[in-house]
Order: C-alpha cells, then structure tokens, then sequence
C-alpha cells in the first residue's frame, strides 16, 4: 500500500497543541484580569479552607488516635487477652501505647471496685506508673457510673493533671469482662503538643493560629507549649483571652470595622477586622462541637500588611502567564523529539508497578509537559502509596485480591500453623528504656524477625506490644506450613545469636525470646467492618499459639536457647521425620481456657545439639 506522508509527533505538538495553548492560554490570561476580583476573593478562600483543613486534620489525627488506643485497651481486657488484674501487664501495654502515640501523655484503667491503675510519662524520660487502691471519691464513681451507659468512646472535657500541673483532654471507653462491666479505660492528650504543632504551622505560613473554648477560653495557641509559668491551676486549668500572652488574640470579639461576608461566601468559615493598636487586624475562624466540647473556635489571625502579599501574586501571576506563553511555544517545539522516551520510561515503570515488583520500580522524574509531569506527578504518589502499603499487607496477599479482580478473599477454615513470639523480660527492659529508644529497639528487634518469617513465606498478622504474631498455609495453600513455621523458629534462633553479640559488643544486654507454635484448623478471611478490614485469623488454633509462648515460662526456663520454642503435638506430627529439627518432648499442660490437655515440644536445631 502506498505510504501516505504523516507529520511527526514534534510538528503535531509545535504546530497543533503549541498554538492552541497559545490561544488559550492568552484566554485565560484576559479572563484573569477581567475576573481580578473573583480571583482575588477565591484565592483567599483557598488559603482559608486549605489552613482550616489541615489544622482541624492534625487535631483530628491526634484525638482519634488517643481514641483508638482506649478502645484497643477495652478490647484487649474483653478478648482475655489481657488481665485487668496484673498491674505489670497493664503498665507495660500502656506504655507501648504511648510510645505510639506521644501525643497522649498517659493512661488509666479504672476499675468498679474504686482502685485503679494509672501510668505515663511525667516528661520525656520520666514514666511513671501507680496502682491506687479504694479512691473511691465522688467525681470517680460518678464518672464509672456514667461510662456504665457510655456507647463506646466517651470524651470527658478537660482535666488537670496535678503531677505535671498542666490540663489536659481527657477519653474514656467503658470496659467489660465476659459481658459484666468492670471499669473503665482512660487516656490525656497534652494540650501543649496541640499548640506546639499551631506554633509549627505558624513558623511555616506565617499565620496567627489559635482554638478557643466557649469563646472565651484559649484551648490551643503557642503560649501554652510551656505552661511552667502559666500561673493556671485545677481550679482555673485553661487562660481566659484576658490572661494570654498574644495581645492580639485578646481583640478578636471587640467591635467589628467590617464583615466578611462578601469574600468568604456563606461557608462555615467567617471572617471581620477590629482595630487594635498594632493597626487592623483581620480574623478568620470557624465554630464548630466535637470531641465533647460544645463550642469550640478554629481561627487565625492577620496584623496589618500580611494580606497584601496574596493581592501583589495576583498580579505578578498574570505576568508570569504572557512569559510562560511565549515560552511553551518554543519549549513543545524543542521537546518533541525527546516526548517519546518519558512515554516509554512511564510504560516500563507502569509494567513493574502491575507485577508488584515495587523493590526495583524507581520514580519517574518531571517532565516539562503538563500531562506528561501530570502523569509522572500521579505515578509517584502512586507508588508512594504502594510502599507503604506493602508495609501493612503482604504482596501475596495483595497478588491474591489482584487476582480476583477486586471481589476480595472469602473467609474459609484453613489448616495452617500460627507462631506467637515474646521478648523475655521486656517488661523490666522497658521500664529502663526512654520511649525513644524502646521504639527503636522494637523496630529494629521486628525488622529480624519479620524477615524470618517472610523468608518463609509466612504473613505477619499483628504486632501486639513486644510480640508477633504469624502465620502460614493462608491465603495461598503452604501443604508444609508447620515446616516453614519452625524453620523460621530456627532462624529466628541463629540471627539473635548474631545480634546479641553485637549487642555485647556495645555493652547492652541480650535479647532472649520465648515462641509458641501450633499446628490446626482456624477460620481464614477478611474480619472487619465495611471499609475497614484485615486479612486474619480466628479460631482455637491461634489461642492455643499464644499460651504455648506463655507456657514457656514454666517448662523451658532452663533452656540455653536464645529463642526457646514450644511447639505442640500437632505441629510436632508435621515435622517429627524432618532432619535438620530436634525436639524434646516436654509433657502434657492444661492450658487456660481449654479442658483437654496439651502435649508439648522443645524445637531446637539438629546441627547445634550435634555439635554440643
């Protein structure tokens, strides 16, 4: 057939889209000077609505994750997971929780009967915790007495914490134990790190950010970042806008000059300015209930002369508009030629990104196109996404829901092998530790352990305080999962071996770990409500897991092993034939919560008993 002529891609874009987006962007530059007032007002909505966003974002970030951590306690004492009796397992679970949450400066387990157990930090390297018996004031049972018909969360306004003589936000979650209420589980937020990131956004905008209570009562606002001097008391626990520093702020009800009603819309965010001595000052701020506080003031302020500077962009933008231009004309010429190569680096990424192969997918750089830098931009973030998000879930699992082309995995009764892991005597290592570098030691204590299992093709389910739990044989079949459980056993065992005499090198104590391993049926899917769910397990298999690990405090508190392993019978029948295992087998227990006995296994290396 005879080959017709075709313009090339550089002469299409030059030609064709370059003098299109001449004309339109000469459009664009005349409607802005012709709408310069419509402009100006949605600019400074825009930077009103994206300041609000992100600070009423980070105090939401803050309060439900304090939230989250009182409901995960309540839920942990009502699985049996954890004993409201044994004050050491509460201190050291609060204190897990606060490593992950700095924001929340301690936490409480209130109990019906008038004692309670309290923990925190009084700063950033002193934790306390106390265990009071019979305080059985008024405000304490009548607070118990109202949680009892709490549906869930509970916000108890302010409270003064009298040891660190700073208010607080205080959170409540009523807890039950086999359906009877027992207490309550409570945790403070600091109002200094709430105005500590209000001084941060400062520093970055340059604005004037704040929070009141009731109008009248300062909540957030960087003076409170060090109360020493504060002069506030239990009686008095917040400053009046008479008592902050910020001569500005104390204006902000005065007189209005003038509304904002014309720039701002109808919106929830409203706006006016007062005179003041430093001159006009502007104030934009938003009321709204949450978190049990009736009236709550979100605003930020302006002195005289920080406004100008959106309305001098305005104009320097519709100059910067002609030069850009002229200048995208001659830049679409001159990158014709070079438009196929990102076109193809964006194909090659995409096809690495579908197969999961996120370890060697690199990010693309920008382009001076707009689609093309559009595209690189979305990839990116994309990609960002991803790796986190293989963080959290395992890429099998992930390839898994790819494959069934989003209609998710159904739940279903799986043989498979769960491993409990615990650090032995964290709780006495941890109370030595600042928050800081107990956070460190875990991660990187995970990081060991967590490429074991995966080495293994095991799925790390949850990290509980110092524990892991994984498991194999789901989502995919694994026919040898009690194999592939006690091999990671083992090389758990060898790489703490490794590590410790690191860790001997620098003077620091061993680390020593206790695993339970159980081989049997659990049902396997997706548990969770709508739109929030996890890939995990449930059934008697992963309880009988859990009290193998706890048993190994009894039967292998001789052991020399650095990871001394309990397996079951079960798991034993598995791997009895396998070479490289050893076992000992160490008797029958009765387990909490199970009426027939359990016969157990020591799991230790062939290679190294032979040796020995």
């Amino acid at each position: 057939m005879k080959q017709h002529w075709r313009p090339s891609l550089a002469m299409a874009l030059s030609f064709g889209f370059g003098g299109m987006t001449m004309v339109a962007l000469a459009i664009v530059i005349w409607l802005s000077f012709d709408t310069a007032k419509d402009n100006t007002f949605a600019l400074t909505q825009e930077v009103t609505e994206i300041s609000f966003g992100s600070i009423r974002s980070h105090i939401d970030n803050n309060l439900t994750a304090a939230a989250r951590q009182v409901t995960y306690m309540a839920d942990l004492v009502e699985q049996g997971l954890l004993d409201p009796r044994d004050e050491k397992a509460i201190t050291q679970t609060i204190k897990g929780a606060l490593a992950a949450t700095p924001q929340v400066r301690g936490m409480t387990l209130m109990r019906t009967d008038g004692s309670s157990i309290q923990a925190g930090w009084l700063d950033d390297t002193s934790f306390f915790s106390r265990n009071k018996k019979g305080d059985n004031e008024y405000r304490f049972a009548a607070l118990l007495q109202e949680l009892r018909n709490a549906d869930g969360i509970y916000w108890g306004g302010i409270i003064w914490i009298e040891e660190v003589k700073e208010p607080h936000i205080s959170v409540f979650h009523p807890v039950y134990k086999d359906d009877v209420y027992i207490g309550a589980m409570g945790a403070i937020i600091s109002i200094s790190s709430l105005s500590e990131y209000l001084n941060k956004l400062d520093k970055e905008t340059g604005n004037h950010t704040y929070l009141l209570m009731d109008r009248n009562k300062v909540l957030a606002h960087p003076s409170l970042i060090d109360m020493s001097r504060s002069g506030l008391t239990a009686d008095n626990p917040l400053p009046t806008l008479n008592q902050v520093i910020d001569g500005n702020l104390r204006k902000i009800w005065d007189e209005p000059l003038f509304e904002f009603s014309e720039v701002l819309g109808k919106g929830e965010i409203k706006g006016h300015a007062v005179d003041s001595f430093a001159g006009e000052l502007t104030f934009l701020h938003t009321s709204f209930s949450d978190y049990g506080f009736n009236d709550l003031t979100l605003g930020i302020y302006f002195m005289e002369g920080e406004l100008e500077g959106y309305y001098e962009r305005l104009w320097f933008t519709g100059v910067l508009a002609l030069v850009i231009a002229l200048i995208t004309v001659v830049t679409i010429f001159l990158a014709g030629k070079f438009i196929a190569r990102p076109l193809q680096r964006l194909s090659h990424a995409s096809q690495q990104v579908g197969q999961l192969d996120l370890a060697h997918a690199e990010r693309l750089p920008g382009s001076m196109f707009r689609e093309l830098d559009t595209a690189a931009n979305a990839y990116n973030s994309m990609l960002s996404g991803l790796k986190w998000f293989e963080n959290y879930v395992p890429k099998k699992l992930v390839k898994q829901l790819m494959d069934t082309d989003g209609e998710g995995i159904a739940s279903e009764e799986r043989e498979i092998t769960v491993m409990f892991t615990d650090i032995v005597g964290f709780t006495a290592l941890s109370e030595s530790m600042p928050a800081r570098e107990l956070a460190g030691l875990l991660n990187h204590h995970f990081d060991l352990l967590g490429a074991k299992i995966e080495a293994e093709d095991g799925t790390i389910d949850k990290y509980i305080g110092d524990s892991i739990m994984a498991f194999w044989g789901a989502p995919s079949i694994q026919e040898d999962h009690a194999q592939r459980a006690c091999r990671a056993a083992l090389a758990i065992e060898k790489t703490l071996q490794e590590d410790n005499k690191v860790r001997q090198k620098q003077g620091l104590e061993p680390i020593h770990i206790r695993i339970g391993i159980h081989s049997g049926l659990a049902v396997a899917g997706n548990i969770g409500a709508k739109g929030r769910v996890n890939y995990t397990l449930i059934g008697d298999t992963v309880n009988t897991a859990q009290r193998l690990e706890s048993l190994g405090k009894e039967v292998l508190n001789e052991s020399t092993q650095t990871a001394k392993t309990l397996i079951s019978s079960t798991t034993w029948n598995h791997i009895n034939k396998e070479t490289d295992m050893s076992t000992e087998h160490k008797g029958n227990f009765s387990l909490r919560g199970q009426g027939n006995k359990t016969e157990a296994y020591e799991l230790t290396n062939s290679a190294k008993n032979t040796e020995s």
